[in-house]
């Protein structure tokens, strides 16, 4: 004979799976937002952290036209761990390589070369990337490292695609005989 009866149980209460606080964490704090700009500052192209990111983003997107030798215009990036920094600057190239110096615009118009800004390449990485340093490759420098730890790359604006270049994707066969 089969019984319908509820069948009840019960049991301990698990305490192992209650939620519990991190004493020992400290809290957060965003210090980018608690310094001020200097008044005498090279003029920026973009503020937000992710200003590399950006310019990488549109190269690698849309692609660039080859530079051309003579003084053009640049954003040039530097990012560390803890910031990235966009500037608008200038720079000679010459036989599709970059010459030193680099410009950094100021807020006033005015050029000011990048050792006067308290920048400098790191010596050490210059000897180990050699002439591969100054190419320019889809609009862009390679990556370079100043004194600070900070990497830094050269976009050269003025060349970037103002369309995605894709690649045409090829018709069927039928369609693409039936007119040959």
């Amino acid at each position: 004979m089969i019984s319908f009866m509820p069948f009840v149980t019960s049991a301990q209460n698990d305490t192992t799976s209650a939620i519990k606080t991190d004493t020992t964490s400290k809290p957060v704090t965003d210090t980018a937002a608690a310094i001020a700009p200097k008044s005498d500052t090279a003029a920026l192209a973009s503020t937000p952290m992710n200003c590399y990111k950006e310019w990488i983003s549109y190269f690698t997107d849309l692609g660039a036209k080859p530079v051309t030798d003579g003084t053009q215009l640049i954003v040039i990036a530097f990012k560390s761990k803890d910031n990235c920094r966009c500037f608008m600057g200038k720079v000679d190239v010459a036989g599709g390589k970059i010459k030193m110096p680099v410009y950094i615009q100021t807020e006033g118009g005015d050029y000011k070369s990048f050792t006067a800004i308290g920048k400098k390449l790191d010596p050490e990485f210059i000897t180990a990337q050699g002439d591969g340093l100054w190419e320019i490759a889809n609009g862009m420098s390679v990556v370079f490292q100043t004194t600070e730890q900070e990497y830094g790359r050269i976009f050269f604006y003025k060349f970037l695609n103002k369309n995605k270049q894709m690649n045409k994707e090829a018709p069927s066969p039928s369609d693409l005989l039936k007119n040959n």
